[in-house]
């Protein structure tokens, strides 16, 4: 059934699509978002982008993260992010990768960093954490990412909020 995730009969794509929400476990995670990267927008792709979005399954912030930094994923990075955010994943030990990812990001990209950065309340890692602050600060630097400067500041600002609640 996986496999029909990719199929280029349409009903075989939304059989396999009421099997991931009604059987799914983290198996399905990773063809569930190669079957989005590959489809062309249209109401199975949005039926996708829901599914991937309500993941209640903890391993599934793991593939998401890996996504993050894999150029098969490079064009749907901002809806990555969104999973992560929508599935209510911290990123714990994961704040410079998403970091990164926002930072050298178009608008929608850096939106949804910020977004998943700024729910983040503590940090356990201070290591990953100051990785992030080197990543936005180089970032803030670049005249070339301007566009995004305020998402930059607001991930600054908190990451640096996050790093005093540590001392």
């Amino acid at each position: 059934m996986i496999k029909d995730l990719t199929h280029a009969n349409n009903q075989k794509v939304k059989a396999a699509l009421a099997e991931a929400r009604d059987h799914g476990d983290v198996t399905w995670v990773k063809p569930l978002l190669e079957a989005y990267a590959g489809r062309q927008e249209d109401a199975l792709r949005e039926e996708m982008r829901d599914l991937l979005s309500t993941m209640k399954i903890s391993s599934a912030e793991q593939v998401f993260a890996d996504a993050l930094v894999d150029s098969a994923y490079g064009h749907i990075k901002s809806d990555v992010l969104s999973f992560l955010w929508n599935c209510g994943f911290t990123c714990d030990g994961r704040l410079a990768r998403v970091a990164e990812v926002a930072s050298e990001g178009d608008f929608q990209q850096a939106l949804e960093g910020a977004t998943l950065i700024e729910q983040v309340e503590s940090v356990v890692d201070e290591k990953d954490l100051l990785e992030a602050q080197v990543l936005v600060g180089e970032a803030l630097q670049d005249n070339d990412r301007s566009g995004i400067h305020p998402f930059l500041e607001a991930m600054r600002l908190h990451l640096a909020a996050l790093h005093d609640g540590m001392q």
